[in-house]
């Protein structure tokens, strides 16, 4: 059982639909990892930021009050020393100043309870009694640490500042400064810049998803129409071989019946002349496949020129004047004379509108009417060839048009083919309507010539 080629299942590939899940997946990574970055980068620089304001301020503070000799043990506690400290504990937004010494020892302390006590376990003083510039956020109930006790609220946001203290003229660091700070104003910027930044990757994935959507979908039409012509062409290779191997066969032995059937026809003996009419009439039916199979199979050479429809539409109902009256359908057409000019092939587009006539012809009763519209709608003419026939049932209508496909018992399922291939070549469309009891409409838009 053959397979198609790369698809074990046989089922066509959903490159679309697998294309645009992997793309938006990707986007959706890209977007989440690029905003939690960005977010925890903005929240980094703008809390180091606020440190280096804090830092500065400390060293400031510690050089103008001399306090060096206070943390070297040289130097007892005074009223410039808790002046120092006050000034500390009095910035904005400190919950809570506490200054270390060399050994840890907490110094002093906003909090009276704890001054004087040394927390050993505490890795982020050694790293600031070893120069560097911490920074912490959280919440309090987050981090179990001593000196967070009668802090406040466990659900409030806090960022907890090392800053080591240097001695001015050797710059060796002898205490540090831990600081508590509550700052609302600095939380809310970090929020709103991250609510930004979330904002715009989301825009920005929908915005990329949207732009890869539209090539995706251009391409898989690209590709559809590309498969669609290869498997007409594989098609018309075929049909070719075997339009010619029924040409060569049955069409001499056909022109011999006929001859035959029109001979005896004429011939006199009584009950005849229907038997022959009848092997005429089905001699021509067969012709008419033959011819059918013949045109569909070839290719279709673009030699178009200015046409006006009129005389086209008037020639092709002409051709059909004895068969409408031998069946009684009236063929009316309401072209105005002044219609532009379209583009095509006079031969090419006489044989697609007697396709349509024809078929109209067959799907039409006795005493039925066949009605040829014409306008022009901006660039196009619209052509309408609509019979009150029987219709076509709505679950058949999806096919109509394919090839070999047909509604008709003694139908080849190649003329309405034939004339949505000759249409499309010239630049137009084929739009079916029908109506099951009511009848069929099947309207042709052909580009105007200028």
């Amino acid at each position: 059982m053959g397979v198609k080629p790369g698809h074990a299942s046989g089922e066509p590939y959903q490159f679309k639909r697998r294309f645009l899940c992997v793309s938006l997946l990707v986007i959706a990574v890209v977007t989440v990892l690029s905003s939690i970055l960005l977010s925890r980068f903005l929240s980094a620089r703008l809390l180091m930021q606020d440190a280096e304001a804090m830092r500065a301020f400390v060293h400031g503070i510690v050089v103008v009050e001399q306090a060096s000799d206070y943390f070297l043990g040289e130097r007892d506690q005074d009223e410039n020393i808790e002046e120092l400290f006050k000034h500390i504990a009095s910035m904005p937004d400190v919950a809570r100043a506490n200054v270390y010494g060399k050994d840890q020892r907490l110094l002093w302390s906003s909090n009276r309870q704890i001054i004087g006590q040394r927390f050993d376990s505490n890795p982020e003083l050694e790293e600031a009694l070893a120069g560097k510039l911490l920074i912490k956020s959280g919440k309090v109930g987050d981090h179990d640490k001593p000196e967070h006790v009668a802090l406040g609220n466990e659900q409030l946001r806090f960022v907890e500042i090392y800053i080591p203290v240097s001695q001015g003229e050797t710059g060796n660091i002898i205490g540090a400064v831990e600081v508590y700070r509550l700052p609302y104003a600095l939380f809310a910027t970090i929020d709103q810049g991250q609510r930004i930044i979330w904002i715009s990757a989301i825009l920005a994935g929908f915005l990329l998803l949207a732009a890869v959507y539209g090539m995706v979908r251009r391409a898989d039409q690209v590709i559809r129409s590309q498969q669609s012509r290869l498997v007409e062409t594989e098609t018309l290779a075929a049909l070719g071989e075997i339009a010619s191997a029924v040409a060569h066969g049955i069409r001499n032995p056909l022109a011999s019946i006929r001859s035959s059937a029109e001979l005896w026809h004429d011939s006199s003996e009584p009950g005849v002349h229907e038997s022959a009419r009848d092997i005429m009439s089905e001699t021509d039916r067969l012709e008419k496949w033959v011819r059918e199979l013949l045109t569909y199979s070839q290719p279709l050479e673009d030699q178009m020129t200015a046409l006006r429809l009129p005389p086209i539409i008037h020639e092709s109902v002409t051709s059909f004047a004895r068969e409408s009256e031998r069946r009684d359908v009236r063929i009316k057409v309401q072209i105005n004379e002044c219609l532009p000019p379209i583009a095509g092939d006079p031969a090419l587009l006489m044989q697609a509108f007697n396709n349509l006539i024809a078929n109209a012809l067959e799907a039409t009763g006795p005493g039925g009417e066949i009605i040829i519209s014409g306008a022009s709608v901006s660039k196009h003419v619209e052509l309408a060839f609509t019979d009150n026939g029987a219709g076509i049932a709505p679950e058949r209508m999806a096919q109509v048009g394919n090839t070999f496909y047909t509604t008709k018992r003694k139908g080849l399922g190649v003329g309405l083919a034939l004339v949505r291939r000759i249409v499309k070549r010239f630049g137009g469309t084929v739009v079916i309507a029908s109506r099951q009891g009511v009848g069929t409409t099947v309207t042709l838009f052909l580009q105007r010539a200028y």
